[in-house]
């Protein structure tokens, strides 16, 4: 019972970053129409989540040895490598095409976890992977042209791959490191990553951010998409497996688009709406489970 308890609290914690990363979408795009650059996007708020968590967890930050930054500096460099394709990709795309793409990490994790952990996919995690790849299918189509990828959404699928790995390799690492310790090395090796590629491709950009603009959304990205969406992450994937954290976490590109739509960032179409919903309901299938109804039924 008090496993369940856990693992109830783990996905109601998942569902919470969900949320937060879907608001994330619009809110990212605000920081791009401020001339923030990807690079200086990707630093600014892992960098504020790192001098968040080394404050809150400075005891946890004194005592990491060399084996826990190996294991933490690698999750931070697929980590930030992941929000750079991403932030680049959502400056040529739509926020929602961003919002639903990245959620095809779902369908990556399961594949990665078998094949290098062997955790072997259900037929329902598979069923569930197949609809969300119908469903991102369904957003890129447009009438009369069939399926329209532009480069944006090319690295955001990219993206998606970066995040799969990251997903999968937190399922291999989480137990063999403080939570505390691997958060907080995440952030500051993303932050440094964004950091360097600022210096190195885009330097010139930063004269160009309009600062006033940008602040809440850096805020916003630093400290609830990051700071506490990574901490919650982290430690929700003790408790369950990579691939049902990946589900869960995969609603965000629905939330993603319907923030942006509310927003205003753009119309609600045809292909958002089905799409959207095919999305929606594989997910749905996850967490429905036919054998426990037809027993409480039967109970009943």
């Amino acid at each position: 019972m008090e496993k369940n308890k856990v693992a109830f609290i783990s996905d109601l914690m998942l569902a919470a970053v969900a949320l937060i990363w879907g608001l994330g979408f619009p809110v990212t795009q605000m920081a791009i129409d401020a001339q923030l650059s990807s690079g200086l996007i990707v630093a600014l708020r892992f960098l504020i989540a790192a001098a968040v968590m080394g404050i809150i967890f400075r005891r946890e930050v004194r005592t990491i040895t060399p084996r826990d930054a190996l294991l933490g500096c690698v999750a931070g460099l697929i980590l930030g490598m992941a929000f750079l394709l991403q932030v680049m990709g959502q400056s040529m795309t739509t926020p929602s095409n961003s919002a639903f793409l990245t959620s095809l990490n779902v369908i990556i994790v399961p594949f990665l976890s078998w094949g290098f952990f062997h955790q072997h996919p259900t037929r329902k995690m598979l069923l569930v992977a197949l609809g969300c790849l119908v469903g991102a299918l369904v957003l890129t189509l447009s009438p009369g042209e069939g399926l329209q990828l532009g480069f944006g959404d090319l690295l955001v699928l990219c993206c998606a791959v970066a995040f799969s790995l990251h997903i999968s390799y937190l399922g291999w690492v989480a137990g063999r490191i403080e939570v505390k310790k691997l958060t907080f090395l995440q952030m500051l090796t993303a932050g440094c990553l964004g950091g360097l590629y600022t210096l190195a491709f885009e330097l010139p950009q930063i004269a160009e951010a309009d600062f006033a603009a940008g602040w809440m959304p850096i805020l916003y990205m630093g400290l609830l998409s990051t700071a506490f969406a990574f901490f919650a992450q982290t430690y929700a994937q003790k408790h369950t497996s990579p691939a049902r954290a990946a589900v869960i976490l995969g609603c965000e590109g629905l939330l993603g688009s319907i923030f942006s739509v509310l927003l205003g960032y753009e119309p609600l179409t045809v292909n958002l709406v089905v799409g959207g919903a095919i999305i929606f309901l594989s997910l749905l299938v996850m967490e429905v489970n036919p054998a426990a109804l037809l027993r409480r039924r039967t109970a009943e």
